[in-house]
């Protein structure tokens, strides 16, 4: 198994790939097209093989799987191996948890933190899980958990729990939250935890809109700073412009 994760989306930007045990933090702009790109690096993962994890926080999971089938995937048969999986913090939100049988392969996770904790505890203490290590994981707007815990109680749990915890399972994490809508402090905070950032913008040049993307750092790593233009093709897929 590849020791980094090399999809198209990321391999101009970041040549040399993502290792595993790296948390990236995506800052959008809540205009920008970071799902449509998530979704793009989710469908490239999984066409090269990668273990992967999706994590709704303001989707349903059948969103994701249709998404996903427009680009191609067949997404029964990557569940049924366990080799793509969907994690829903939405459903409980929204009273939308569907029957069992419809929903067999997604893991549902609670919104409140504290509930995370133990069983994080466990998992960097012990090898309970092994079919949970080397996975990609990204969250679709990790932010919805500010609106059900606080922000210090967030930033303790990243640093004493959800952080080792990747590190321990040796997972990829693209952890993702919408621009101004919490403190500074919280966000230089929540910066200085994760390994990388990467920001996806949009604004509007002679009179359309444009969608951008940037790693503005990396710790350890050679990477492309330069703001990067995105081109949101028919099928849904996102790739550089330029």
């Amino acid at each position: 198994m590849s020791s980094v994760l090399n999809i198209p989306i990321f391999q101009q930007l970041i040549p040399s790939g993502v290792e595993y045990g790296t948390n990236l933090l995506v800052e959008f702009e809540p205009h920008s097209i970071w799902y449509e790109t998530s979704l793009t690096a989710t469908a490239q993962a999984l066409r090269l093989s990668y273990k992967t994890d999706y994590h709704v926080f303001q989707h349903t999971p059948n969103q994701i799987r249709k998404a996903l089938e427009g680009l191609g995937l067949d997404v029964r048969r990557l569940e049924q191996g366990d080799t793509f999986r969907i994690i829903d913090s939405y459903g409980a939100q929204v009273g939308l948890a569907q029957p069992e049988e419809a929903e067999r392969s997604v893991f549902r996770q609670s919104l409140k933190l504290s509930d995370w904790s133990i069983e994080y505890a466990r998992m960097i203490k012990t090898d309970l899980y092994p079919e949970q290590k080397r996975r990609l994981h990204i969250d679709d707007n990790t932010a919805i958990l500010l609106q059900y815990n606080d922000e210090k109680t967030f930033i303790d749990m990243w640093r004493t729990r959800h952080i080792p915890m990747v590190k321990a399972r040796e997972l990829i994490l693209f952890h993702s939250v919408v621009t101004e809508i919490a403190s500074n402090a919280f966000y230089k905070q929540f910066e200085s935890l994760c390994d990388g950032i990467v920001d996806v913008k949009s604004e509007e040049r002679q009179g359309e809109m444009q969608h951008y993307i940037r790693v503005r750092t990396l710790r350890g790593k050679l990477f492309d700073s330069r703001w990067r233009r995105l081109k949101l093709m028919d099928n849904g897929e996102v790739a550089l412009a330029d």
